[in-house]
């Protein structure tokens, strides 16, 4: 799910490149003579929730600002990370800020960001001091790629990635089982190792001896074929690790969107 705050014309920001690509086409439209479906336009909304959707998938944050400086677009794990108010935080004004200060300011680098070409801007790196005392957030600032600057403030202009490092790992074990043919307490104690949990935590966990729990991560090693602890926490964070597993969305949840009307009131 993501919150939109304001819809901006994505149409009106694609580059002649961009226009070319292939376009969506609906289902319930007739077959002209020739047989070929009928093109009925560009359907960036539908684009554009399915990638919020995939940077949901793994985690990342996503968070579309005007030339203003104002949030116009947010992806869930975005929302869930400004409602903590741990080191980020929405402003009446519907603009970005950080709890604690950072350097340089995250509004410079925003504003720098916003009045920028691509190809005059690298991506600017930004670490977010949180005031829980977790581990700071790290920021990602990027100018979004348009044909012309624009100061219609429904256009988006930038991109702020984030990344949170004290997500936890949510793989599921049945993904572990089925992707190499693990036991229920090897795939959980795998899954426990990639989060970060030493072998005599798993022990305590599992309620296993520690011989035990060695027979079983031999057992890991081999059917993943690796040789070494790290080895194995590493491939398995990058084979599955980094994507959430699917749950079914309760029905209050629903895959509905909240709209802003520009006051700050959703609907």
């Amino acid at each position: 799910m993501a919150i939109l705050r304001g819809m901006p014309d994505l149409t009106s920001t694609m580059s002649s490149a961009q226009r070319k690509r292939p376009r969506i086409v609906s289902s319930g439209n007739q077959e002209p003579p020739n047989g070929h479906p009928q093109d009925v336009g560009p359907r960036p909304l539908h684009l554009l929730m399915a990638g919020f959707e995939a940077l949901d998938l793994v985690n990342v944050g996503l968070l579309v600002t005007n030339v203003g400086g104002q949030l116009l677009l947010a992806n869930h794990t975005a929302e869930q990370i400004l409602e903590t108010r741990d080191g980020l935080e929405i402003t009446s004004g519907e603009t970005l800020r950080t709890s604690l200060k950072s350097s340089p300011a995250l509004n410079i680098l925003v504003e720098a960001a916003s009045n920028a070409q691509p190809s005059e801007f690298g991506d600017a790196i930004l670490a977010i001091r949180r005031p829980s005392g977790k581990r700071p957030f790290t920021l990602v600032i990027r100018p979004v790629q348009t044909a012309t600057a624009s100061s219609d403030p429904s256009t988006p202009t930038t991109l702020i990635f984030i990344l949170d490092p004290e997500f936890p790992v949510e793989t599921a074990e049945d993904e572990l089982r089925q992707l190499y043919g693990l036991t229920s307490t090897e795939a959980c104690l795998a899954n426990l190792l990639m989060e970060g949990k030493t072998l005599d935590d798993c022990c305590a966990i599992l309620g296993i001896r520690r011989s035990t729990a060695r027979t079983h991560l031999q057992h890991v090693f081999e059917k993943v074929g690796v040789q070494r602890q790290s080895e194995l926490v590493s491939l398995l964070l990058k084979s599955i690790g980094m994507v959430r597993p699917g749950v079914k969305r309760s029905k209050s949840r629903g895959t509905n969107l909240s709209v802003s009307d520009g006051n700050g009131t959703r609907s």
